[in-house]
């Protein structure tokens, strides 16, 4: 599928891509990667074997095919011998990022908070598609500084998921229970958090009672929806804050406040403090290798 050999650290995303070529032995990957937050791994095999290795369970799997696993902490990685392919390593923040907030943000969330494995056997067209997407990330990868890198590694990964989604998830096979509603609510947030919806607006648009979403959300998640919309908001800013070139009025803007001192507090209540105080922190940290979001957005459902 890819070309090509050894390990590359992105710059400061949390990305790492380990290029394997096929060997007499096997090789462990990720025994000594500790890294911040919630991880996932991409595995993109040629023919040949892969294992993850957890203190309690094994999972096992043949290439060629494209696995998506959320990553336990002290799980490792094992290619068998003669096994040839990509491994990429991605921190919370990035998998986050490439999601976005379109309509169907909310399903690929989902989809990405559980493991998946593609066999690509006889899918010559899909094998292609996804062998392109993670080549470009690679080829990004060894070049984080250049001018969009950060950008086109977003967008091929959730190209990536949405190939796999697509494949795997049958879009649009309704949950049982009470997700139907969290689910549609969450789309509807990536939709219109900038437009700064209240409660009630969303409850409307999802055919329930404010207090019905109410009793849902905090049966589920354990936060009322309104509590979801603010940190929903205050994802949005910190990432902004953390790494776009835009001033705090053009932030304050671009999320739909009335001004950046309505920003200023709005932000200041979530987080005790001012978002210029919080990019500058969040910057010094970044510059250190570590991402400042105070909270997961993988904290949904």
């Amino acid at each position: 599928m890819i070309s090509g050999q050894g390990a590359v650290a992105a710059g400061r995303m949390p990305l790492h891509v380990e290029q394997v070529q096929a060997t007499l032995r096997d090789r462990l990957i990720g025994a000594l990667m500790r890294r911040e937050g919630r991880q996932w791994r991409l595995v993109a095999l040629e023919p040949g074997q892969a294992e993850m290795l957890e203190p309690e369970r094994q999972q096992s799997w043949s290439g060629p095919s494209v696995t998506w696993l959320p990553w336990p902490d002290g799980a490792r990685l094992r290619m068998g011998a003669g096994t040839a392919g990509t491994v990429l390593s991605l921190g919370d923040p990035l998998v986050a990022t490439a999601i976005g907030h379109h309509a169907e943000a909310a399903a690929l969330r989902d989809f990405a908070d559980r493991p998946a494995h593609l066999a690509l056997n006889e899918r010559d067209d899909l094998r292609a598609a996804l062998g392109a997407s993670i080549a470009a990330i690679r080829t990004e990868a060894t070049a984080p500084d250049r001018p969009g890198a950060e950008t086109l590694i977003e967008a091929q990964l959730r190209v990536t998921l949405v190939h796999l989604w697509r494949a795997l998830a049958r879009p649009g096979e309704q949950p049982e229970g009470a997700r139907p509603v969290l689910l549609r609510f969450r789309q509807l947030l990536e939709m219109h958090f900038r437009d700064r919806w209240p409660v009630a607006r969303y409850a409307a648009a999802l055919n329930v009672s404010p207090d019905r979403l109410h009793d849902i959300c905090t049966s589920a998640l354990g936060r009322p929806p309104k509590r979801l919309i603010h940190e929903r908001v205050g994802f949005e800013a910190q990432a902004l804050l953390e790494r776009a070139p835009l001033s705090l009025g053009q932030i304050a803007d671009h999320l739909g406040f009335a001004s950046a001192a309505q920003f200023n507090s709005y932000f200041r209540t979530l987080y005790g403090m001012l978002p210029g105080a919080w990019r500058r922190a969040a910057r010094a940290r970044r510059a250190d290798g570590h991402s400042a979001a105070s909270r997961s957005y993988a904290d949904w459902p």
